[in-house]
């Protein structure tokens, strides 16, 4: 069954679930064997939410397999009834009759005692499509690397270490093991790998750091070109940490590399040699670079820059003459490395602010940036101190946002405590490695990286509270808050799959796929969905039953002033205006009263509508006061008739063709639209009426209950 708004009115259509004067459980004998003439009667109608074990019987019925084997779903099936949740491409509308059939002379069934024409509105879990290059996650390899796939790599028995480094890059190396290690693999197959991988390369047998004629560390000199929006690889030094990023400089220059609140702090210390890609972006008017793609650990040897940083400073002093120009000497580029001498910091809660010499003391000048407490440790607050570090960011012409690297001359490199897992190794050292999981895609002769899906790890299932799986509630609750810190600078639509084991009541679906789509404010997390569909029930002259799917359309009008259904009766008015009034009296102005519509201008007596009282008022007397010339001499019966009939033929079919230009007739099944709303004739009485899509757009009248009182 269909479910939709008024979407050209903005009105929201509500699903009937019971009708007073009539039901929505009528039906058209020309589409469901064993009905009588067309007519709307007023019967049963249940309704009953699908359980994984419902839904596996479903999938083992010998009619549903003859069925899926028919339509090439046989594997498919098979996965609904395993996973305990209908699919994009399995729907309960070819599955669920057979099953309701079955349950049709059962005492105590969900439908035993439902009589012929009655409707069964059946709730059930549902996934979201996936794009059809997706679909076989859930059925692709788990590949764990083993200890002879890293010897391999390390070309090495006893030299190795079980993990990658950066040397030995997972993206790199991975493709050749699948490769040999998945026989058989055909265009589409899917590998779901899990590997270690460590900041830095192994020393094996104990050896020494490279000499000056092998150097094992050259930076760059890109930082200088970087842009908003584009790519970058730069290697460099650590030269500044804060709690969401930190510093990294080339020969170049310097930029922050922002991470957010997923940044480990404690794999990171002042000096370190990285090598990092990314995308540049901008905050306060400083770069940075954002949306990291690889950031490696390369060495921590002591380098010395061939030529000197330049330091812009103390640059704080020009604050009480020349604001505007600091500003101006930050916006689109890089973070200022500047002296701050005497200035004065207060700590309020997670803020730290700042005021410097010559400045209003009682206006903050600028705030330090996420302050580690490395730093935080060794400053004092009140007190005039001597700082320096990074301006990354201006705001106006006064306020700046500053990285501290070194206070009182004192620059503490910070605790690098890797705090992972430490795997065995054969090699000289022991390396610290970190569990990673990424999905690749079989092209046919290649096995490659699926750049856009995700999967979780025993360390982020950890981080989450969960052991290994999710359950719906956790995976609403945690996945956005994941998204958020490993996406930081995402855009609107951007979207990504996230493959995790999802705990779907007693069963654990393993490598589910979840769509998750960055709304600009937040990450849309997509997992089991529960959707409704709707069958009738028509007799086969047997004492049994023929459950049938019905699409029908219900849309729900209600009466009273101010309702949501005011809109579509203002269309209906409108429309007798332009197509009535206009050409036959000649009006000029809808608040004219020249003709059906009143001088109000929100009802009208060709059809009675009202978007005032949102009903369709049949008082003949109101309607031969409006228009004396066309009612005046009608008997009341005839004058109700003719405003009934207007509504039925031509303004009801006209506005549901304006409103739903793109219905289209059902296929195998036709398709109604059934509208619920008031009829007030002096007392009020709920009406249902139904229009029958004949072609695109086009509504053909059917039958109304008040031809039935």
């Amino acid at each position: 069954m269909k479910h939709i708004a008024i979407k050209s009115l903005m009105l929201g259509a509500a699903l009937v679930a019971s009708l007073s004067a009539c039901d929505e459980n009528a039906w058209n004998d020309e589409y469901l064997d064993g009905f009588e003439t067309p007519t709307i009667t007023k019967k049963e109608t249940v309704e009953y939410t699908m359980t994984a074990a419902d839904i596996k019987k479903v999938a083992n019925m010998p009619a549903n397999i003859a069925l899926a084997s028919e339509r090439g779903e046989t594997a498919l099936l098979e996965a609904v009834g395993q996973n305990g949740f209908f699919t994009a491409e399995i729907t309960p509308e070819y599955y669920a009759p057979a099953w309701l059939d079955s349950l049709s002379g059962v005492k105590g069934s969900i439908n035993f005692w439902l009589s012929e024409k009655s409707t069964l509105k059946l709730s059930f879990p549902t996934s979201d499509a996936l794009p059809a290059e997706l679909t076989g996650i859930q059925n692709g390899e788990n590949i764990t690397i083993s200890e002879a796939q890293y010897q391999q790599v390390w070309d090495s028995e006893t030299d190795f270490t079980e993990a990658f480094a950066p040397s030995k890059p997972a993206d790199k190396e991975l493709p050749g093991l699948l490769l040999e290690a998945i026989d058989g693999a055909v265009e589409g197959d899917f590998a779901v790998v899990t590997y270690n991988v460590a900041s830095q390369d192994p020393i094996f047998g104990g050896g020494s750091t490279p000499g000056p004629d092998e150097p094992s560390f050259e930076m760059s000199s890109t930082i200088a070109s970087l842009a908003i929006g584009s790519p970058i690889e730069a290697k460099g030094i650590v030269t500044g940490i804060c709690k969401q990023g930190y510093i990294l400089t080339d020969l170049s220059g310097s930029t922050l590399v922002y991470y957010g609140n997923s940044f480990d702090i404690d794999s990171y210390a002042i000096g370190q040699q990285r090598e990092v890609s990314g995308t540049g972006a901008c905050f306060g008017g400083c770069l940075q670079i954002g949306s990291v793609s690889t950031d490696e650990l390369c060495g921590t040897e002591t380098y010395t820059f061939p030529t000197p940083l330049e330091i812009t400073g103390p640059i704080f002093e020009q604050f009480s003459t020349d604001r505007q120009a600091l500003k101006a000497a930050n916006d689109g580029g890089a973070p200022v490395y500047a002296e701050i001498k005497g200035a004065t910091f207060t700590q309020s809660g997670n803020y730290i602010n700042f005021t410097v010499p010559g400045a209003d003391k009682t206006k903050a000048e600028g705030s330090g940036y996420q302050v580690p407490a490395f730093i935080t440790d060794i400053m004092t607050f009140d007190t005039p101190i001597d700082v320096k570090g990074y301006v990354i960011g201006c705001s106006g012409k006064a306020f700046v946002t500053f990285l501290v690297t070194e206070v009182n001359g004192n620059a503490p490199l910070a605790p690098a405590a890797v705090n992972v897992e430490t795997v065995g190794s054969r090699a000289g050292v022991a390396l610290s490695s970190v569990e990673e999981k990424a999905v690749y895609r079989f092209n046919g002769s290649a096995w490659s990286l699926c750049k856009d899906v995700v999967a979780l790890t025993s360390r982020e299932y950890a981080q989450m509270g969960a052991s290994s799986s999710l359950t719906s509630a956790q995976a609403a609750e945690y996945l956005p808050i994941y998204l958020a810190a490993k996406y930081p600078y995402a855009k609107e639509n951007d979207t990504y799959y996230i493959v995790y084991n999802f705990k779907n009541d007693d069963n654990t679906i393993k490598n589910f796929t979840s769509r998750a789509t960055f709304t600009g404010t937040e990450w849309a997390v997509t997992t089991i969905n529960t959707d409704m569909m709707q069958f009738v029930r028509a007799g086969k002259g047997n004492g049994w039953s023929n459950w049938v799917y019905d699409p029908s359309v219900y849309i729900d009008l209600p009466g009273g002033k101010n309702s949501t259904s005011a809109p579509f009766w203002q269309a209906c008015v409108d429309w007798v205006y332009e197509h009535v009034d206009v050409p036959v009296f000649g009006a000029e102005s809808i608040t004219s009263g020249v003709g059906y519509v009143t001088t109000y201008g929100n009802n009208d007596y060709y059809t009675g509508a009202s978007a005032y009282q949102c009903n369709i008022d049949l008082r003949a007397s109101a309607a031969r006061k409006q228009v004396p010339s066309v009612y005046g001499d009608m008997p009341d019966d005839d004058v109700v008739a003719t405003m009934k009939r207007h509504f039925e033929e031509e303004v009801g079919p006209a506005i549901l063709a304006k409103l739903y230009p793109d219905a289209q007739p059902g296929k195998g099944v036709d398709l109604y639209y059934v509208l619920s709303f008031v009829m007030y004739n002096g007392s009020s009485h709920d009406e249902v009426i139904r229009f029958l899509v004949t072609a695109p757009g086009t509504f053909e009248f059917v039958d109304c209950t008040w031809n039935e009182e």
